[in-house]
């Protein structure tokens, strides 16, 4: 008996194994699996057009070990954010990767779609974080790759293949991640600013002595917002807020505010048409501004020191509007040699817009690369480029 889900247009039943045996039987054999996890991703990436079967991974959830005196924690991949923050606290420790929803959000899946949030720009991505993991293949068999020490550097480096791989190399089950201690002080400063002044600012932010942990740009009535959070000692927070509030003195800013603790880490954006622009920061306020111009209604937030930035449309934006948004940000981000996709839009849409971006030339290497993990073409049909 099983339930059923629907993934980017494909309703399938959804399996739930309780062991990695399990799940092993589950993908033996069979002509089609999709992955699943917490169920907060599941219309990214392209139409699913082949029958088959869900594989929920939330029964994974084990600790498998946890040596906190290395810094390290090793856990099965359907663990949730929040249980993970949890069970990382009792040992004053953290992982700093932020994504929506983490009570629901599991590792393995943040994992497949290479989600992140503002404290990237400290602390890197999942890529950074992660020395071991186990997958399951289109045989069925577990396969590892890394370990469980941090100066480990046997086997393949399959972490970076599976992280951003979208669920189409293999089903995430096991993973060994290096952790930090939780910092002594977390604090913020908050202002707002006009069009003009966003692009000198973001400049005057990277001139300043003040490190930021993340700088946060977004729309608002009006004009814009910064929120710029930092993580260290008390003293040094304390020390790096007064040394921004001074360095913005005489910008063209308003209402600078300090707050203790640190800004939304991963703001949702539940509805609508979610696109995403990797752009270098440099770039960041010419896109953010030119998506605002294409679509004065859009809600735009970026992680202003990575040069990531979300664009999201009103669920009653209309086909037509989202290919002018994506039309004018491609024109930036070709000039820019970078690229912008879409995360979420209806499904009945996709087979008509570059839910990809623009082909950059390196496709024939994740196409190669999925042929040989999985020849068979079972993992996630069309949900990525390959």
């Amino acid at each position: 008996m099983s339930d059923r889900v629907s993934i980017a247009g494909l309703d399938v039943p959804l399996l739930r194994p309780a062991s990695v045996a399990e799940l092993c039987d589950q993908i033996r054999g069979a002509t089609a699996v999709y992955p699943v996890g917490g169920s907060t991703a599941l219309d990214d990436g392209g139409v699913h057009t082949v029958s088959g079967v869900a594989i929920g991974t939330t029964n994974l959830h084990q600790i498998i070990d946890y040596p906190a005196r290395d810094l390290t924690i090793t856990v099965q991949a359907g663990i949730t954010f929040a249980k993970l923050a949890e069970v990382l606290a009792t040992e004053g420790q953290y992982l700093p990767i932020d994504v929506p929803h983490p009570d629901r959000a599991t590792l393995g899946g943040a994992m497949a779609t290479n989600w992140s949030g503002g404290r990237r720009l400290m602390h890197g991505t999942l890529r950074d974080a992660v020395i071991g993991i186990s997958f399951v293949n289109d045989e069925g068999q577990e396969v590892k790759g890394g370990g469980r020490v941090v100066k480990n550097v046997a086997g393949y480096d399959f972490m970076k293949l599976m992280i951003g791989s979208m669920g189409t190399l293999g089903v995430i089950t096991q993973v060994t991640l290096k952790v930090k201690p939780k910092p002594e002080a977390m604090g913020s400063v908050r202002f707002d600013l006009g069009n003009a002044a966003v692009g000198p600012t973001l400049e005057r932010l990277h001139e300043s002595k003040a490190r930021p942990a993340m700088i946060e740009l977004s729309s608002i009535a009006g004009g814009w917002r910064i929120e710029c959070g930092f993580e260290e000692k008390a003293e040094t927070v304390a020390w790096q807020q007064r040394t921004l509030a001074d360095d913005l003195r005489g910008a063209p800013v308003q209402d600078v505010q300090l707050f203790n603790g640190l800004p939304p880490l991963a703001p949702e954006f539940n509805e609508g048409v979610l696109l995403k622009v990797n752009v270098i920061p440099s770039a960041v306020a010419g896109v953010a501004l030119s998506a605002l111009a294409a679509s004065p209604m859009a809600r735009n937030l970026a992680h202003a020191g990575s040069g990531i930035v979300y664009v999201h449309l009103p669920s009653d934006t209309s086909k037509e509007q989202t290919s002018t948004v994506l039309g004018e940000l491609t024109k930036l981000t070709t000039k820019a040699n970078s690229n912008v996709i879409v995360v979420r839009c209806p499904s009945a849409w996709n087979p008509s817009l570059p839910i990809w971006g623009r082909d950059t030339g390196d496709r024939f290497v994740m196409q190669k690369i999925k042929k040989a993990l999985d020849p068979r073409g079972v993992f996630n049909p069309a949900r990525s480029v390959c």
